[in-house]
């Protein structure tokens, strides 16, 4: 059975930039089957904007016999375009398919709101059960007040190259 559950995820940096975004978390239910219901990235907030890759690993998957679990990034996504406007024309914008750390870059478009960035997953116990879901990091547009993205409703595969 999968059950959709949309949590809210509170962000803090080392800047002290904090704020929330929504997530959805499908779980694949029953009995001794990971729970993704608590995931999130890592970061969550990438500051600065200085077209750098940042490592952003999925966080708060639990198991309930407390099993060894193996997270995959099973897809990167981005509400902005790879080569938007006043992004800095670097592509792609994550790597790390197939492995448990996405590589995403930090930046965002010059004339947005900012970047919202979906990492896919999944997480698999020992037993083979799994749970899959999405975690979301950004990239604020500036430090200043409502620096949360205002999310497009598009979405672009950050991995492909669109030069």
């Amino acid at each position: 059975m999968i059950k959709s559950t949309v949590i809210t995820m509170a962000a803090a940096s080392l800047l002290a930039l904090s704020g929330s975004v929504d997530a959805t978390i499908a779980t694949t239910s029953g009995p001794g089957a990971p729970d993704c219901s608590g995931a999130a990235a890592s970061s969550g907030v990438i500051w600065p904007p200085n077209h750098t890759m940042v490592s952003e690993t999925i966080v708060g998957v639990t198991d309930p016999n407390s099993l060894a679990l193996m997270i995959v990034v099973t897809g990167i996504m981005q509400d902005e375009s790879v080569a938007a406007i006043g992004s800095g024309n670097t592509s792609p914008d994550g790597t790390g398919l197939g492995t448990p750390t996405a590589q995403i870059r930090a930046e965002r478009a010059g004339p947005g709101t900012g970047r919202l960035y979906f990492i896919a997953f999944s997480a698999t116990n020992t037993m083979g059960l799994q749970c899959t879901g999405s975690v979301m990091a950004f990239v604020p547009h500036d430090q200043g007040q409502g620096f949360i993205p205002i999310d497009t409703g598009e979405r672009f595969d950050s991995t492909l190259t669109n030069f």
